[in-house]
């Protein structure tokens, strides 16, 4: 994913925080609504990075230019967002290849977008998310009774998943519609950051963040209160796309996961880089696969491919629209990693 205009030119280049400084900062919060974050921040840089969050280089390019518009509604964050291939400017590290979409955004505002988010289009998925999580389960080893905790929990299913299962399983999520349609079926997901959860002194043996860390704007303070919130030996599952994989590689500008929302992009060195910085000792990438109904996997790929769009629209007509598709072209890893 390197580019080729990586060069030097320290006075094009603005400010972009040091590795170890947080982005999202402020107060103990209440809620994950994060009402009392302080709103402005006179560090921010609104132009173009000069540091690497991840390895502190100090080489950037812009790799994707800006395109279709910024400043999209609460509908851009949801899980189901058709907003493919639109985002802000991203740009490269030219040292260790890591992808951040910059300017940041406001961190108030995502954590309010996120909170504010609806997707009943999830909830017509529900069926196949179950055969998603049940076959994710495999990774995690036997329940044994182990407490694990959900980061990014959604409306729960991974939760009621891992329950079923044996784990002594709970979840925490920032949108508010999500945890009321998981507490309406007896699903426990909490409305809390994990930083706010690190707080309460809890412990588990079992973190997973299922496509959760590219949402994050600072990754390594969510990653080190994992570390807090795990047991020493501990696991922790994260699963990410992959932007050195030879799907994204090949796709380039195409690839459809260059999206508002997803704001870095780790690949299957630099995800281990940061885990290992944050008191993990990383064990193993596996593939990660989701499984989607015939249609809404369609509804997707003539949002990502536009020039192809009348294809898949015909292709609705013939395929039948609940017929569950395992989706896996090696661009979603799943990295491993015990608390050291």
């Amino acid at each position: 994913m390197l580019s080729g205009r990586c060069i030097a030119g320290k006075e094009q280049r603005r400010s972009f925080r040091a590795a170890g400084e947080a982005v999202i900062r402020g107060p103990r919060v209440d809620t994950a609504t994060a009402d009392r974050l302080r709103a402005d921040d006179p560090e921010r840089s609104d132009d173009q990075p000069t540091r690497c969050y991840l390895c502190g280089g100090d080489v950037l390019s812009l790799r994707f230019p800006a395109r279709g518009g910024t400043g999209a509604g609460h509908a851009a964050y949801a899980c189901t967002s058709f907003g493919h291939r639109a985002h802000g400017p991203i740009w490269v590290c030219c040292a260790c290849g890591f992808l951040v979409q910059w300017p940041l955004p406001d961190p108030v505002r995502l954590l309010e977008a996120y909170g504010a988010v609806e997707d009943p289009l999830y909830l017509a998925e529900k069926q196949n998310r179950y055969l998603t999580f049940r076959r994710a389960l495999g990774l995690l080893g036997p329940p044994a009774g182990r407490r694990l905790l959900d980061v990014g929990a959604y409306c729960g299913i991974f939760v009621d998943v891992a329950r079923e299962a044996g784990f002594a399983a709970e979840g925490l999520e920032l949108s508010r519609w999500a945890v009321r349609e998981a507490r309406a079926v007896g699903i426990p997901v909490r409305n809390e950051t994990i930083v706010e959860a690190a707080r309460t002194g809890g412990r588990y043996d079992v973190l997973t963040l299922w496509d959760v860390i590219e949402h994050l704007p600072d990754p390594r303070q969510e990653l080190l209160a994992a570390a807090e919130l795990l047991r020493p030996g501990g696991e922790i599952h994260v699963s990410t796309i992959d932007a050195r994989s030879l799907f994204a590689r090949a796709l380039g500008p195409r690839w459809p996961w260059l999206m508002e929302m997803h704001v870095v992009y780790f690949d299957r060195r630099t995800l281990p880089r940061l885990l290992e910085e944050t008191g993990f000792r990383v064990l193993r990438r596996r593939p990660y696969t989701h499984t989607v109904s015939a249609d809404y996997l369609l509804r997707k790929a003539a949002a990502s491919f536009p020039a192809a769009a009348p294809v898949f629209r015909l292709l609705r007509h013939l395929v039948p629209g609940r017929l569950p598709v395992p989706v896996n072209v090696g661009d979603n890893m799943v990295i491993t990693a015990v608390k050291r």
